[in-house]
């Protein structure tokens, strides 16, 4: 990945306060042009509910388990979120199927996706892929950017430092204090996972995607699309964590099923 290309997209952004205002977001041709150059950053587009998941579909026939899983290993020692979010958007959308925009709101209510054809700003959803491994994972826009990325990247093959990396995260999820929730397991994470604790809730919030951290009422994505009007959130004022992460305490542990579908190959 360009450094230089790297930075102007953060510099669009982020900043040492935190993010830019919209006002603040200001970007030479120049710059935009190199970053645009070296795949980083995007003219916008315009899409429809239909063409968006379709466009979805289409790149999720194109993967497995195997791939994403691997890229979401070989991003554990490398530190390279874009490998690492794929698996988020994988997980959330493999059982989605092609349908018409459902509700009378502005967004569906089977996929969140907008309901009439709008303008999309791929450059913010690539600053928070690359920044934090994602955040949108359950928005049908941000999942297609980050999986047809995947495919474009040149995705290393996991390791065995990714490899003990990863059971050093099992290990501490296994060793948790029993009334640890899922908004607090980013404490108990090794040294070894090189983050900070946005990386590390983003981590967490992809295992509860693919069933790995979640609970028997609330089982995540990976036998069934999960439609946005049955996620039901805890009932608080402030949900730190997606669903179904966010439900996720140390007393459900792991689910071995769903943890041996996508990583039984290196446990």
């Amino acid at each position: 990945m360009n450094k230089k290309a790297q930075k102007i997209l953060f510099d669009m952004f982020w900043s040492p306060a935190g993010w830019r205002d919209d006002k603040e977001r200001r970007i030479s041709d120049a710059d935009f042009a190199f970053a645009k150059s070296q795949g980083l950053m995007f003219d916008p587009i315009r899409s429809s509910h239909d063409e968006a998941v379709a466009r979805l579909l289409g790149l999720i026939a194109r993967l497995n388990r195997r791939v994403v899983a691997d890229a979401f290993l070989a991003s554990l020692s490398t530190r390279r979120l874009d490998w690492r979010s794929a698996l988020g958007s994988y997980a959330t959308f493999q059982h989605l199927a092609q349908h018409a925009a459902a509700g009378t709101t502005h967004a569906c209510s089977i996929c969140y996706t907008a309901m009439r054809e709008q303008s999309v700003d791929l450059n913010v959803l690539n600053f928070e892929r690359l920044k934090w491994g994602g955040v949108r994972h359950n928005q049908v826009v941000y999942a297609a950017l980050d999986l047809e990325l995947l495919l474009q990247s040149d995705v290393g093959v996991p390791t065995e430092e990714d490899k003990g990396i990863f059971r050093s995260i099992l290990a501490s999820i296994a060793e948790a204090p029993a009334k640890t929730t899922s908004a607090v397991l980013h404490k108990e994470f090794a040294a070894a996972l090189k983050s900070n604790k946005s990386e590390r809730d983003t981590l967490i919030a992809i295992l509860g995607y693919c069933g790995i951290l979640a609970v028997p009422e609330h089982p995540g994505f990976s036998d069934s699309f999960v439609a946005l009007e049955n996620r039901d959130l805890p009932m608080r004022h402030y949900v730190d964590m997606p669903y179904p992460a966010c439900w996720w305490r140390r007393e459900h542990g792991v689910n071995h099923a769903r943890l041996n579908e996508y990583f039984g190959h290196i446990l």
